[in-house]
């Protein structure tokens, strides 16, 4: 076979791969693989080759090619953009990360009602706060209470200290900040 008859052939197969990733629609805008107590890493590369073709992974070292802290428990943490919706999720290592898709989210719209819209969300104490906006956007969607605790944000922006999740609303045109300790239930609706 002649070189200039494989080029056709070959941007064929490039443009297949462009629009397979196109189609799913799904674009990562950050992964981190990491220990609580902060030791982790980027990881949005290799999620968004999973997340070209939807596909499901077991989180952990040998889909992720990396192990940023061998002796601890790890959290993958992934912010991702769906047909114009921005997601958050965590999954522990060992567990499967999903990609939602689009019936997942329109499902979570609210019916009716005011709606309740987090502006911002910040983890931490004394001057050392992380944003966690999309995390508890995502938190609050599966309408279902959670822990405020390092485990659940992925992250220990103050170790050893006690912290604070502090979450500001707009509700109706009014602007409300509500505090919750490390160890409390938060129930958003």
């Amino acid at each position: 076979m002649k070189p200039y008859r494989s080029l056709p052939l070959i941007l064929l197969f490039l443009q297949v791969g462009v629009f397979c990733s196109i189609g799913q629609g799904i674009r990562v805008a950050s992964a981190y693989y990491g220990s609580p107590s902060g030791t982790g890493v980027d990881v949005t590369r290799r999620v968004q080759q999973f997340a070209d073709y939807g596909e499901p992974f077991r989180v952990g070292k040998e889909t992720l090619r990396i192990d940023p802290a061998p002796t601890r428990r790890k959290m993958l943490v992934v912010i991702y953009d769906l047909n114009g919706h921005r997601i958050s999720d965590s999954v522990e290592e060992g567990d499967v990360f999903y990609f939602r898709n689009w019936r997942e989210i329109e499902g979570d719209r609210p019916e009716g009602g005011t709606a309740v819209r987090i502006t911002e969300a910040r983890y931490g104490a004394r001057g050392r706060y992380r944003d966690v906006t999309e995390r508890v956007r995502a938190l609050t969607l599966r309408r279902q209470p959670f822990t405020v605790s390092n485990k659940t944000f992925g992250l220990d922006p103050y170790p050893g200290g006690k912290k604070w999740l502090e979450i500001t609303c707009l509700s109706g045109g009014t602007s409300s900040t509500k505090k919750y300790p490390e160890g409390a239930k938060v129930q958003l609706r």
